[in-house]
């Protein structure tokens, strides 16, 4: 008689399947952090199940990856299932391998990252991190850093980061083509401290580099409800080659800003400020940058194309260059110029400042800083501002042409076929471009709005997080 040989309740079980005579990808229940050592017997297709519970301090390190449409899987026994607390973290540390389903709930990390690509070709979907904060406002840690190439981030839920580090990261070197969509990033609270946007994504081009490489990251079709953080930047650009693409604000501090970099893209994104005090539109630095069929409401201001830092020599004795390392000149501007700027197609409606800012924080600290370069080469074409209370609608910079800044000599800026409705154009050079049109009640902003479609909660994020309401 055969014997029956029990692995206990929750012990791994093992599911083998065969075909044309090769060994298939098994299935492995893992039934709790003491059982994660199979995680490092994986090979292409397997599929490691995590039964459902409380886990805590558990160290999910994924050292064995799959291939080309055989991933390593690992997921929940149901979505949201497997509760992850204490100092519970995820690493990917081997290619092609993909999570799905897990919820990191009110646990805390001294330092490294509560989820963190380290490979190629990870993905991490269908998951949520909620209240993951640490005793002290001071620990440093990202939510989601990306340390390889070709990861991404899909349909996840972000609540209630309240600690200092940027929620997203992207590494400076060797992480390249990452990506974060669908997802939804909710209650972020403003605390006045740097460093803590929801987005910081460095590459080449973060030291002013010009070359073709660059962090080639795209943000696409995601929400960002009241996702204050650090309230001046909630995505910053700090490479080159990257897409901010039909994202939605709403009710939250800070902008979108292209911080440095050239050649990114940010399209179609929604800004719907709601009149919160700090809440902004979009900002830009660097050349070749296109920003194009945007919508922005309710914000203090509506677009600002920034005035860049003059590095090559010292206008006056009193200039304090910043100096960096790895800088190739050794110095990295503060701003780098706006320079050859695509700027197109974009509505502005209800905003309380200026809709278009041309060369902003011109001469600020001066002489300490060099802020001097007004945007250049740049074609502003087809945007349209929408004012029902009247007031300045677009300004801009005149610059100063005495010693030492008479040296300057910048390309003017084209202003075709744009729209001004109820305002003033403040900015004699742009006066040809803009036709004005006077503001008559009658809804022009439920007009404007109704041609763009704001994403709500129900399109992004895990739907288990919506039936749990977390």
């Amino acid at each position: 008689m055969q014997k029956n040989v029990s692995l206990g309740i929750w012990s791994v079980a093992v599911l083998v399947s065969f075909g044309c005579g090769d060994l298939m990808a098994r299935t492995v229940v893992i039934g709790g952090p003491s059982e994660l050592g199979s995680l490092d017997t994986a090979a292409a297709g397997d599929v490691f199940m995590l039964k459902n519970g409380n886990w805590t301090n558990a160290k999910l390190v994924i050292r064995k990856g799959g291939s080309l449409g055989k991933p390593v899987e690992i997921r929940a026994e149901s979505p949201g299932g497997v509760i992850l607390g204490g100092a519970s973290s995820l690493e990917i540390s081997a290619p092609y391998v993909t999570v799905d389903g897990l919820l990191f709930h009110k646990g805390a990390l001294a330092q490294g990252s509560v989820i963190h690509f380290n490979s190629h070709h990870g993905i991490v979907r269908n998951t949520a991190v909620v209240d993951y904060n640490p005793a002290s406002f001071d620990t440093k840690y990202y939510w989601v850093l990306f340390s390889g190439s070709y990861n991404l981030i899909d349909r996840c839920y972000f609540k209630g980061k309240n600690h200092l580090d940027p929620l997203v990261g992207n590494s400076l070197d060797a992480s390249r083509y990452n990506a974060v969509t669908r997802s939804y990033f909710k209650d972020i609270p403003y605390a006045s401290a740097n460093g803590r946007e929801i987005f910081r994504i460095w590459g080449s081009g973060k030291f002013e580099e010009k070359d073709n490489d660059g962090a080639f990251f795209k943000i696409e079709g995601n929400l960002f409800d009241h996702a204050d953080g650090e309230g001046t930047e909630i995505i910053s650009l700090k490479s080159n080659h990257n897409q901010v693409l039909h994202n939605t604000v709403v009710a939250t501090r800070g902008g979108i800003n292209i911080r440095r970099g050239n050649y990114n893209l940010v399209k179609g994104n929604i800004i719907l400020g709601d009149g919160r005090d700090g809440a902004y539109g979009l900002r830009m630095s660097g050349a070749h940058n296109v920003v194009q069929g945007n919508y922005v409401s309710g914000c203090d201001y509506g677009i600002r194309m920034s005035c860049g830092e003059y590095t090559a020599t010292h206008l006056t004795s009193s200039y304090e260059p910043d100096i960096k390392r790895r800088a190739k000149k050794g110095i990295i501007a503060t701003y780098p110029q706006v320079k050859d700027l695509s700027l197109s197609d974009n509505v502005m409606v209800g905003i309380s400042g200026p809709d278009l800012e041309i060369g902003s924080a011109y001469k600020k600290h001066w002489p300490k800083s060099q802020e001097v370069l007004i945007p250049e080469g740049c074609v502003i074409k087809n945007n349209r501002f929408v004012r029902p209370k009247g007031g300045e609608s677009v300004v801009g910079v005149i610059p100063d042409t005495n010693p030492p800044l008479d040296r300057f000599k910048f390309k003017p800026n084209e202003y075709l076929e744009n729209l001004l409705v109820g305002g003033k154009n403040g900015f004699a050079p742009a006066k040809d471009g803009f036709k004005l049109q006077p503001y008559s009640t009658g809804g022009a902003e439920a007009e404007e709005l109704q041609k763009f479609k704001p994403l709500t909660p129900a399109d992004v994020g895990p739907d288990w997080v919506r039936a749990r309401q977390l």
